[in-house]
């Protein structure tokens, strides 16, 4: 598989799907990486393989697979039950058993104040995850702060509603946006 980078590189939005109507929608839509963030253990199988089988990247939300527990045994029955491209989580310990597992990892972290920005840059390094996702998306002065200290791909999500934000973050140094706004999918970044 390219990398998130890559994979982002000619489309940076990523839908982050909650509902239905978002998850079908996604999977119709340009985007290379799609985010299931909310599922349960009856239908995360079924999502990961929709997304793989549209010929996209399925990236999962760990923490939010509702009826699994949120322990290393749990990530090894989601590995070999649906094999996802990849997991989102905030959990250090996620993260190294994903990458011993052969998967992507992507670790979401939220910023609220200059210790939580540290923290997450030291995070990133000890973890060494394929992309952090930092939110909220709406800080593209965190975004330059954080980029300048660690090489670790950016993307930037939550409370992003105009394009202008976008455009933002990405001239940041974000390398992508996951969004909810199905009307913020489609956005051209080369525009203007």
């Amino acid at each position: 598989m390219e990398n998130i980078k890559q994979l982002v590189k000619n489309y940076p939005i990523i839908p982050a799907c909650r509902t239905k109507e978002q998850f079908d929608d996604a999977v119709e839509s340009q985007a290379k990486i799609i985010f299931i963030l909310e599922s349960d253990i009856y239908d995360f199988k079924d999502k990961i393989n929709r997304v793989k089988d549209n010929g996209k990247y399925a990236f999962i939300h760990f923490d939010l697979i509702a009826g699994l527990a949120q322990d290393e045994n749990a990530l090894e029955y989601v590995k070999d039950m649906a094999d996802p491209t990849g997991i989102i989580t905030t959990r250090k310990n996620l993260i190294v058993k994903a990458k011993k597992l052969g998967m992507s990892t992507i670790q979401r972290m939220f910023l609220i104040d200059t210790t939580s920005i540290a923290s997450a840059i030291n995070m990133a390094r000890q973890t060494k995850p394929d992309a952090i996702e930092i939110m909220p998306g709406i800080a593209p002065k965190v975004i330059k702060a954080i980029k300048s200290r660690i090489d670790t791909p950016i993307i930037t999500g939550g409370l992003m509603t105009e394009e202008i934000e976008i455009k933002m973050a990405l001239k940041a140094g974000a390398v992508a946006a996951s969004l909810s706004k199905k009307k913020l999918w489609e956005f051209n970044c080369e525009e203007d």
